[in-house]
């Protein structure tokens, strides 16, 4: 293989497709998504419904009247009886939000029933339930006639946490909750699988648009076919890379705007925080806990992970597993003359990959079971697997390395036997391939 006759390949691949409109709107526009995703649910939780609400009560009962008050914006009325028909004619005249009926249905049970000519809020709803609920359960304690019933089951309600600490290497003990490792876990293997799937379906556009618009037999003509599948390969990969960094700087840039804008009101605010975001992202967290601790044993959870030998593993299975798939998916696009016809070879190559995401599903509530272990040790898993493994820790290291030895090794096998179908198939146009020639091409010992 001629490596300067790559090198020109990579460069071309690279070249043409970061300048091209699709990448420029996707690699600034997708920042903004991701922003948009974390911040609005954010913001959405603090915007309520501000308009005044009248609710009418038919209360024969008197249950909701003692427990119903009055709330910022609703406004309750209350009538020891009302006629459901007159209110459903003439409601809209009536300028109010719903008509709640409470009936006592005996035995201590209640119905309540709400209705409007639109939707009920549901806030409103939830309102009304928890407080007749309580005064119902009041009134059943009540019906016991047991001195002090209540302030005996406020006593004996219990709600015990259970906290889970690590012992780290210097004998320190710190707090740990799962649910931030399984949500490491999940992110970052999703996107593993996330990216191998869209860049390697790049890969099979760029080879059948090359082969239908018979550039490829030029090409052709100065390189071999194994030289232009790996510097296609190559080349696609490099402008995944830099579009993934480029994802993670603008996200963190614009959340960090945002933050100064919304969360902390002015850019001076967010300079005074600025020691403790120096103090890292766990520190940065800490420094927000309201008290009840939640946010502290995130921030201890989050430094117990090594960031440095993590990002490192993401990017070497993103590297590997993208490299191994694109073969596969370069091979597939060299038989074939449209992306439909792609379809019989792709399904076998993919359920692998589909079957390593149901795996990192188990992997990140059993990480130490035997069916990640070794899902996390086989190549066409492991990338989604080990990476859902990581962030609990206890990856001994001999599996990490010898998981990244195999992914990269087979590798290498799949660029030989996917250069032999490549080299066949580019130069093929308007036959079918079958399975059985793809075998037959694998095989031939000139490949």
């Amino acid at each position: 293989m001629n490596i300067k006759k790559i090198n020109l390949i990579i460069g071309r691949e690279f070249s043409i497709r970061v300048r091209k409109k699709s990448f420029i709107i996707a690699t600034f526009l997708t920042p903004l998504m991701m922003a948009a995703l974390i911040t609005v649910p954010m913001l959405m939780t603090g915007v309520k419904d501000n308009r005044e609400k009248v609710i009418h009560v038919i209360d024969p009962s008197g249950i909701g009247q003692a427990v119903l008050e009055n709330q910022e914006y609703i406004t309750f009325t209350f009538r020891q009886e009302g006629d459901l028909e007159e209110y459903r004619t003439n409601f809209d005249t009536k300028n109010i939000h719903a008509v709640c009926v409470i009936e006592d249905t005996g035995d201590n049970q209640v119905d309540i029933k709400l209705y409007s000519t639109g939707q009920i809020d549901s806030e409103v709803q939830r309102y009304i339930s928890r407080q007749v609920s309580q005064e119902v359960e009041r009134r059943k304690l009540n019906s016991y006639d047991i001195p002090q019933l209540q302030q005996i089951m406020q006593d004996v309600r219990t709600n015990i946490q259970a906290k889970a600490f690590t012992w780290t290497d210097t004998g320190d003990e710190k707090e740990t909750i799962t649910e931030v490792y399984m949500a490491i876990a999940y992110l970052s293997s999703f996107l593993i699988y996330m990216f191998i799937f869209m860049y390697g379906s790049m890969v099979i556009r760029g080879v059948i648009e090359e082969k239908t618009n018979r550039i490829v037999e030029v090409i052709i003509s100065s390189v071999k076919p194994i030289e232009l599948m790996l510097g296609k390969i190559v080349g696609i990969a490099l402008v995944a890379l830099l579009q993934f960094l480029l994802w993670i700087l603008l996200t963190v840039i614009i959340l960090f705007i945002v933050m100064a804008l919304v969360g902390t009101g002015t850019i001076a605010e967010l300079g005074q925080a600025a020691p403790q975001i120096q103090g890292g992202l766990a520190g940065t967290i800490a420094s927000f806990d309201t008290g009840n601790g939640v946010l502290t044993g995130i921030a201890s959870t989050l430094s117990q992970i090594q960031a440095g030998k993590f990002l490192l593993s993401f990017i070497l299975y993103f590297v590997g597993g993208y490299l191994m798939y694109a073969s596969m998916f370069a091979a597939i696009g060299s038989v074939s003359d449209s992306e439909t016809d792609t379809q019989q070879f792709q399904l076998p190559i993919t359920i692998p990959l589909i079957l390593g995401l149901f795996i990192m599903m188990h992997t990140f509530q059993h990480p130490d079971s035997s069916l990640s272990v070794w899902a996390s040790m086989i190549p066409f898993t492991s990338p989604m697997v080990m990476l859902a493994r990581l962030p609990f820790g206890g990856v001994p290291l001999w599996q990490l390395v010898v998981s990244i030895l195999l992914l990269f090794a087979t590798f290498l096998a799949v660029v030989y036997f996917s250069a032999k179908i490549y080299k066949v198939g580019i130069l093929m146009y308007g036959k079918k391939v079958t399975w059985k020639e793809l075998w037959k091409w694998m095989r031939y010992k000139n490949g």
